[in-house]
């Protein structure tokens, strides 16, 4: 599962609830986080989850990155809840504007036998060539850091800010190249998606109008080709945090969640 969760925006409160809702309905093996919030203290988000009434029985260990430095020793950044134990984690600085830095940030995080690389790509409109940037940087880390002899595919998940027209989808689905280089995930939407655009930024969320910003399909699951066994196959996807559970929205965004085929 995928979700950007808006920091502490809006009703964080009562949002943080319904997050923790969401989550324990669909209790997904792995969630990749965006915009997640550290304190001065080291406690963020992610950890609060994970620790949330709702989830403790479900065993998750929350992985928080670095990004940006928000000052008086906040941070904010990427993290990962996993239900299994963490063998290995990196974090990986992605290129930056020269205007506007956003700290962004690569998470890497092997759990399971899957290694999972979350993220969250610059978000202005004008920015595709940041984002063009930050995509091979992620595409560089990714094929240093996977296991190749896994049992799974690697999972590339988050916030991309780029809609599947867009270059920098285009060229992680094999539909085009950057700087004379290509590569494929699945895009699992795509393969195993519902009915509908599958839009995440979506004008019937409350949150959202106030953008003035159409709607657009801006966060995915994407998965490595499956292995001869099978394992990685895109067995399902959905949107979700679609609606509200406990009288409020999750997030700005809506979530994505994608089952894979184990081993055979």
């Amino acid at each position: 599962m995928t979700l950007n969760i808006w920091n502490l925006s809006g009703p964080w409160r009562e949002r943080r609830e319904e997050i923790a809702v969401w989550i324990g309905r669909l209790a997904p093996d792995v969630v990749c986080l965006q915009e997640v919030v550290q304190d001065a203290g080291g406690r963020d988000q992610a950890g609060w989850l994970a620790e949330h009434d709702r989830l403790n029985e479900l065993g998750y260990t929350s992985t928080f990155a670095r990004g940006l430095d928000l000052g008086e020793g906040r941070w904010f950044g990427n993290a990962v809840l996993t239900r299994h134990p963490v063998d290995a984690t990196t974090s990986t600085p992605l290129p930056k504007c020269d205007q506007d830095d956003e700290g962004r940030v690569l998470l890497h995080v092997r759990t399971a036998g899957v290694d999972v690389f979350c993220t969250h790509l610059n978000w202005q409109l004008d920015h595709g060539y940041v984002r063009r940037a930050q995509i091979l940087t992620a595409l560089d880390a990714i094929e240093a850091q996977a296991d190749p002899a896994s049992t799974y595919p690697a999972v590339f998940a988050g916030d991309f800010n780029a809609e599947p027209q867009s270059d920098e989808i285009r060229f992680l689905t094999g539909r085009a190249t950057l700087e004379g280089r290509s590569t494929i995930f699945h895009d699992a939407w795509d393969v195993a998606g519902g009915r509908g655009e599958g839009w995440t930024w979506d004008n019937r969320n409350p949150f959202v109008p106030a953008s003035h910003e159409p709607d657009k399909r801006l966060d995915y699951i994407l998965v490595r080709p499956p292995r001869p066994t099978g394992a990685g196959e895109i067995e399902s996807c959905r949107v979700v945090c679609n609606r509200a559970l406990t009288g409020t929205m999750a997030t700005d965004h809506y979530g994505v969640v994608a089952e894979l085929a184990p081993p055979a």
